[in-house]
């Protein structure tokens, strides 16, 4: 076996923050703050400058630990041990078998404070939202006149989705910085700890910070999208449900219908797998035809542009892509890959609803 040098005995800070904040184990961290600063502050009190504690007073504060976090949650449901409780038991159990000497504890502390400011970090971030998606779509539709430009909704699709990625992370990176900052200041001054340690602690907070920064950008981003296509639709005064609806394992963003048909649309940063979920269910969906509309080309290859087309769906691309230059020319794709340019005029086409242009 190859060299390995993520020992977890050697990133127990980084393990600590994540079994904290994990939801197999209730995310505990996320619902106990007021407990874990208690706990932390306790930690502080009794390990201040102590390197010499006993085998028996690291039994003591581990005693502590258990005693704290059981205690801060409801142990029974009715008639039987909540769940809750038994998540935060195998919580317990896995810091108490990382905690092995008074290192151990400074490192749980750490941890402690950690989550907590990520979280209280995540909660004050300020969020991309529907003001910032509509003053994009509104400035990449209007042309210099002031009119509004049909060829341009893709591009404002993209740019809501671009900017939108850029802003939370600076959002979210700017406390960090301020954060991480303190941190080093803090763990430099401490006489036990090397260069190289502190290098390992902060690694492992940053580590766990954007973990938990990720996972919420991702959680927004469908509803970034799924509020900029509405507006997209608002702009051009074509009448749509502006609502995601799901059907089963389905989801569609949104559905257009006139008088002379209907579309359902999914409008995602990629194509991936889950396209085929809305395939041969048009009937189900209440839709003549589902509209795709990716962002990133990666996920869009000839056998789901065919899979597309057997259905009688379509998927919008650039004109500057080389999906759309490699197929634009098959016949049996003709129907089916569509140029981004021409998506409102193709909806109004084909639903023969009325639109401002």
């Amino acid at each position: 076996m190859a060299d390995y040098s993520g020992d977890p005995s050697e990133f127990k800070v980084y393990w600590f923050a994540r079994d904290l904040v994990a939801s197999s184990f209730g995310g505990y961290a996320t619902k106990e703050v007021d407990t874990l600063k208690q706990l932390s502050a306790h930690l502080e009190e009794n390990l201040d400058d102590d390197q010499q504690m006993t085998e028996s007073a690291v039994e003591v504060q581990k005693q502590h630990i258990e005693d704290t976090i059981t205690g801060s949650v409801t142990r029974t449901y009715g008639d039987d041990i909540s769940k809750r409780y038994r998540q935060t038991e195998d919580l317990v159990e896995r810091i108490l078998r990382r905690i092995e000497e008074p290192d151990d504890l400074r490192e749980f502390g750490i941890a402690i404070d950690a989550v907590v400011r990520t979280s209280e970090i995540l909660d004050m971030t300020p969020s991309f939202g529907e003001s910032e998606i509509v003053e994009i779509v509104d400035e990449t539709l209007e042309n210099e006149s002031g009119t509004l430009d049909p060829a341009a909704a893709y591009d404002a699709l993209f740019n809501v989705d671009f900017e939108g990625e850029a802003y939370q992370l600076g959002a979210q990176r700017e406390p960090l910085i301020e954060y991480v900052h303190e941190k080093m200041q803090a763990l430099r001054s401490d006489p036990y700890l090397s260069e190289r340690e502190v290098a390992r602690i902060v690694s492992g907070i940053v580590q766990e910070y954007e973990r938990r920064a990720g996972q919420s950008r991702a959680s927004t981003a469908g509803n970034v999208l799924e509020t900029g296509l509405q507006h997209i639709f608002g702009r051009f005064d074509i009448p749509a449900t502006g609502t995601p609806e799901h059907f089963g394992d389905i989801e569609i963003d949104n559905m257009v219908s006139g008088s002379d048909g209907s579309i359902g649309f999914s409008c995602k940063r990629t194509l991936r797998e889950r396209f085929r979920q809305s395939l041969s269910r048009e009937a189900e969906i209440g839709v003549d035809e589902v509209w795709f509309v990716s962002l990133l080309m990666a996920d869009v290859s000839r056998e789901k542009l065919q899979d597309i087309s057997n259905d009688g769906g379509r998927i919008y691309v650039p004109r500057d892509s080389f999906v759309w230059n490699r197929y634009r020319d098959d016949e049996e794709l003709s129907d089916t890959l569509r140029p981004a340019d021409q998506f409102i005029r193709d909806v109004v086409e084909f639903t023969g609803v009325p639109a401002r242009f």
